[in-house]
């Protein structure tokens, strides 16, 4: 290879190297060119506009929800402190501090039984741009707040330009945890053993946050009972590894694993039409028992109500030396 051919391939991995950490990925795919400073105001995104919301079950599109009776929305602005611009189908003004966008808070109407789908509703609505978790009306409750693009909306020959929003909800309901059957005439030699717990709903069309899940066997004895993996709807397997070191306490052990904490980063499991009716937390643990040995192991599955209020799904199983 000639030595120029050399120092421009050299060249061109430099620059590939130096725009995939500047862009944040290694695959040139993932790579976004646009401005990335987020200071330039959208074209046209000045004056008043008329804005529109139809809200939609997302497991039963068929199912039209009206703001104010399913949900609320409110429209705001961010002008170093919020300020609230109007309320479901509304005229609002953006102004040059708004830099051409509007913040769309979407809640369940009180007393309806609905969680807001934050992904479905971004995927659904080209012009958001960002979901952010945060509190602009000041009551200490966070809410889910969808950043709108506004620019570039064509302006009629009358009246103003006009922009639609779909929210999308999920039907809560609060599923039932299975009692898997008791292991007994467990050896003195270490086995595996799978517990094949899940969770069922009564009512199709309906999901469940989740946040975390929790194990608890009644010994302090490491040997006897190591956690392997248990699986978790949407996510997969999640290993004893990830689980980490059990807590100790006077008489037990127990296993955390945490991937949420509120309605922004849980885990929904939602039960669509035509589906199984099984979301399945199977559980798989090695034994090593000694004569007399009758443990009991606990799960705990946290999930959260469409106000963020925790609420709980528990099971046992005893484990049992062989007689």
């Amino acid at each position: 290879m000639k030595e120029g051919t050399r120092n421009l391939i050299i060249v061109i991995a430099i620059i590939y190297i130096l725009l995939s950490l500047a862009l944040g990925s290694f695959n040139p795919t993932q790579w976004n060119l646009q401005n990335r400073g987020g200071n330039v105001t959208p074209t046209g995104a000045v004056g008043m506009f008329d804005v529109h919301t139809k809200g939609y079950d997302t497991l039963d599109i068929s199912s039209v929800l009206v703001e104010n009776t399913a949900y609320d929305l409110h429209w705001y602005a961010y002008r170093g402190g919020w300020i609230l611009l109007g309320k479901g189908d509304a005229t609002i003004e953006l102004t040059d501090v708004d830099g051409g966008y509007v913040f769309a808070s979407v809640q369940p109407h009180s007393g309806q039984s609905y969680y807001v789908d934050w992904a479905e509703t971004k995927a659904k609505n080209p012009r958001v741009e960002s979901v952010s978790f945060d509190d602009p009306d000041g009551d200490g409750y966070k809410q889910i707040l969808f950043k709108v693009n506004m620019g570039n909306i064509p302006k009629p020959a009358t009246g103003n330009p006009s922009l639609y929003f779909y929210p999308y909800l999920l039907a809560y309901e609060k599923p039932t945890l299975n009692t898997p059957s008791d292991i007994t005439g467990i050896g003195g030699s270490l086995v595996t053993k799978y517990i094949e717990w899940y969770v069922y709903f009564s009512n199709v069309k309906k999901g469940f946050a989740i946040t975390k899940v929790e194990l608890t066997v009644n010994t302090t004895d490491t040997t006897k009972v190591k956690l392997d993996s248990v699986a978790v709807p949407g996510l997969g397997s999640v290993t004893g590894d990830m689980f980490g070191t059990p807590l100790r306490g006077t008489n037990s052990l127990t296993w955390s694993y945490s991937f949420g904490s509120n309605l922004y980063n849980c885990n929904f499991i939602k039960y669509g039409s035509n589906t199984l009716n099984k979301f399945y937390f199977t559980t798989q643990i090695d034994c090593l028992l000694a004569s007399g040995d009758v443990l009991q192991l606990d799960i705990t599955i946290y999930g959260l109500t469409t106000t963020g209020t925790l609420t709980t799904l528990t099971d046992s199983v005893v484990l049992k030396y062989a007689s």
